[in-house]
């Protein structure tokens, strides 16, 4: 337990990640092998630590390294007697044949006494050539020169350190330490990255909607100072004072990237106070240019505040390759690829590597619902994330809309749909969004007077929103007939600034206008087509 791996295991480490060799086959009972995996690459390899695990061997594994330990994990009845070594159990040897008839094997620090090991080789006929490594070759075990044939190798190396060393050297990788910098080390990046993801961790925790005081009184020591700031933001609910706190917090953290961050998306999303906003946005980089999620953050806020989506691709790009295994990042870059650069594909590999990464965030399943019910016309799996989505917030108001929408729109089950739009806007009485959508329904369902309110409050709330803009002009045109000539012309003027809201549907607001008289139907369907499509 106090052993800790030598330097040539790292290099191992390296090569079981970086290239297409993938096991490992060991007599050791130590853990050398995965410590080294776990501290350089953070990778997550398959032990087969017992006889009974050996039909999980298998030659397709392209993805985690294997270890194979011949004489069992020394915590699973580790096989350490010459009855126990003197034969290979039938499972291995049926499992190891199509490894070692597909890859080389080259032997490390192995003398060979282990009979049942030798006899399985001098059996395997089919098996590729083996290299191996000893120091002296004069001394080679009798068994070790009986089962080597003439295409086998035997090499000469000095200790397992040395040879790791070179053989990671012809390989061509990347320094392990960096001498100039240790800080920039592969080792203490990991190690980095991982207090840093357990950090947010701890942090998500202190914004659970439930979340008791002396939940938050323990997070406080598990946090860095800054953060009991933040704590006191969540427990007040007067956006004035919290105003206070956030900048009293910055006052007291002026280097603080975190803090200038969070205040910026409280400008952002609460005071609706953008140029400030921008500005805390800006500074939050200057402190730490290179993180992931202060990029990301910044461009969110160019593409749905200042619509500059040139500017808020750089960042995107620049958020993931400072960390492309960070499910938040991934999220929102896919958010971005299919709204606005309508590039579904990549769009749907960000997604889904976010959940691989995330399979329980809840924005991620969200998202992903709406791309595969508005893209992928694939309502099942939309409905499956979007429940996902709520079993982790069961009162988020975009969750509960957009889940309303596949109810309303595809399913058909109007009263479950109501239920859920009426549990948003319950939430959260402005969200523009789901007040155009109710009026969509509303309207859908002939209630005309109240669809008007709902619709009225939608353009209040709407902002520069302009996808939901188009919505909103569209049921006036529909279903509103003062505003007939004033929803045309709003209508082309953002269809001639590219305006479009992919894959809506407004069917059953064509079919409930035909009812009422609308003439000519033809404009409305070509409306919606030019607007959906």
């Amino acid at each position: 337990n106090r052993a800790t791996p030598s330097i040539g295991y790292l290099f191992l480490a390296q090569i079981l990640t970086n290239t297409k060799h993938k096991f490992v086959l060991t007599t050791n009972f130590d853990t050398m092998t995965e410590d080294a995996l776990f501290s350089l690459q953070n990778a997550k390899p398959l032990i087969i630590g017992h006889t009974s695990l050996a039909n999980y061997i298998s030659v397709n594994n392209s993805i985690r390294p294997v270890i194979v330990k011949l004489h069992h994990d020394y915590l699973l009845s580790p096989k350490n007697t010459e009855q126990d070594t003197n034969t290979l159990p039938p499972e291995f040897k049926k499992n190891l044949t199509p490894v070692l008839e597909g890859v080389h094997l080259i032997v490390i620090g192995y003398g060979g006494y282990d009979t049942g090991i030798m006899d399985y080789l001098r059996e395997t006929t089919s098996r590729k050539p083996i290299y191996w490594c000893c120091r002296d070759k004069s001394r080679l075990s009798a068994e070790t020169k009986k089962l080597l044939t003439e295409q086998d190798f035997i090499v000469e190396i000095k200790g397992f350190d040395r040879f790791m060393l070179m053989l990671n050297a012809k390989l061509k990788h990347d320094p392990i330490i960096d001498l100039d910098n240790v800080e920039e080390s592969v080792l203490v990046k990991n190690a980095v990255k991982q207090a840093k993801k357990y950090q947010e961790k701890l942090k998500e925790l202190g914004k659970k909607q439930d979340i008791e005081d002396d939940e938050l009184e323990a997070l406080k020591v598990q946090l860095p100072t800054w953060w009991d700031y933040e704590l006191q933001v969540k427990k007040e609910t007067d956006p004035n004072k919290q105003n206070k706190i956030y900048q009293e917090g910055l006052e007291a953290h002026p280097k603080s990237f975190e803090l200038f961050g969070n205040y910026a998306l409280f400008l952002t999303n609460i005071r609706k106070d953008h140029d400030q906003a921008e500005a805390y946005y800006k500074k939050s980089l200057e402190l730490e240019p290179d993180n992931a999620i202060v990029n990301n953050n910044y461009a969110l806020f160019l593409t749905n505040i200042r619509k500059d989506h040139d500017q808020a691709e750089a960042y995107y790009k620049k958020s993931l390759e400072l960390e492309p295994d960070n499910a938040i990042v991934n999220n929102n870059c896919a958010f971005f690829l299919t709204n606005i650069r309508k590039n579904h594909d990549q769009a749907e590999a960000y997604y889904k590597k976010s959940l691989e990464l995330e399979p329980d965030d809840e924005n991620a399943n969200n998202n992903y619902a709406s791309f595969l019910m508005n893209i992928r016309k694939d309502y099942d799996q939309a409905k499956k994330h979007y429940k996902k989505s709520l079993e982790s917030k069961p009162n988020n108001a975009t969750f509960n809309g957009n889940y309303a929408n596949l109810l309303k729109g595809i399913r058909k089950n109007y009263d479950q749909a109501e239920k859920h739009y009426k549990k948003a806007l319950k939430t959260e009485p402005d969200h523009a969004n789901n007040n155009g959508n109710y009026a969509q329904f509303l309207f859908i369902k002939g209630e005309e007077s109240q669809a008007q309110v709902y619709l009225d409050k939608a353009f209040n709330f709407a902002d520069n929103h302009q996808d939901l803009l188009a919505e909103l002009w569209f049921y006036r045109l529909a279903h509103c007939p003062d505003y007939r000539q004033q929803a045309i012309e709003q209508l082309d003027a953002l269809l001639e600034m590219g305006v479009k809201s992919i894959g809506w549907d407004f069917s059953a607001n064509i079919e409930r206008a035909k009812e009422q008289g609308f003439e000519p139907i033809e404009l409305l369907q070509q409306y919606a087509d030019k607007i959906s499509q």
